[in-house]
């Protein structure tokens, strides 16, 4: 089976991509990183250092661009794969403490200040496992909102439920507390989803970094290969490193 990507979180995850899906076939919440300090280098750092003010200046487009993934940046396998655009609307979830991870079902949430393109990858003879990745800004203090609400909602929210096209959608949250850790503060979660009348569910990893006033997301469906599925830890280094360097630049 080959599971596609809708631009920005897993097209898979979705109720009516779950259908074409299926006729087809016949890493905790993270904390923030430690700013530097002075525990590398013993006493040279006896005075705090002056703390530099929060961004608060959106990400310009040419930043926008820096953060968005190539395949040169994924390594060996990976190849472009772009999709049509999709506009749907983020589906309303059931409950509104769980509100936040629904927002990241769609291209980019109606709140970002600017959005840079997408980037779509696949890897395998079959495009057996895909990637979609996506760099948005804001303005003020709106990525920071946005990072500690997803972090409540992935508290408050072992599972999150819809309702799409008249019938309810449900899915398993489980957050990833030993993945790496990137940027200033990163979340890495799964969304399983299991198909209804089949033995099989979708799984999709999120990888949620903010770094200043830039959000960087990106959805991996590493299909039915459990081997596949550990690569997302290498992964995120990779997608979180993009956008630091896109920020300083």
């Amino acid at each position: 089976m080959r599971t596609r990507m809708r631009r920005g979180v897993a097209a898979a995850l979705t109720a009516s991509a779950l259908v074409l899906t299926a006729a087809a076939c016949g890493g905790g919440e993270d904390e923030k990183k430690p700013a530097a300090s002075g525990e590398a280098g013993g006493d040279k750092a006896s005075a705090p250092a002056e703390e530099k003010p929060a961004a608060t200046e959106p990400l310009t487009a040419a930043q926008l661009k820096a953060a968005t993934l190539v395949a040169a940046d994924l390594g060996d396998g990976w190849k472009a794969a772009p999709i049509a655009a999709d506009d749907e609307p983020a589906p309303k979830a059931d409950k509104a403490e769980c509100q936040p991870i629904a927002d990241l079902m769609t291209e980019v949430p109606a709140t970002a200040s600017a959005k840079g393109e997408a980037a779509d990858f696949e890897k395998g003879a079959e495009g057996d496992s895909a990637l979609s990745q996506r760099a948005f800004t804001y303005e003020g203090t709106g990525a920071a909102d946005l990072t500690k609400a997803l972090g409540a909602a992935l508290d408050a929210c072992p599972k999150l439920s819809f309702t799409q096209d008249g019938e309810k959608v449900e899915m398993n949250i489980q957050k990833l507390p030993g993945a790496p850790k990137t940027a200033e503060e990163s979340y890495a979660f799964v969304m399983d989803m299991p198909i209804p009348g089949l033995d099989l569910s979708i799984k999709a990893h999120l990888l949620v970094a903010r770094q200043g006033t830039g959000i960087t997301r990106a959805a991996y469906v590493p299909g039915q290969d459990p081997a596949a599925a550990k690569a997302f830890d290498a992964l995120i280094p990779k997608i979180g490193d993009k956008l630091v360097k896109a920020t300083q630049g």
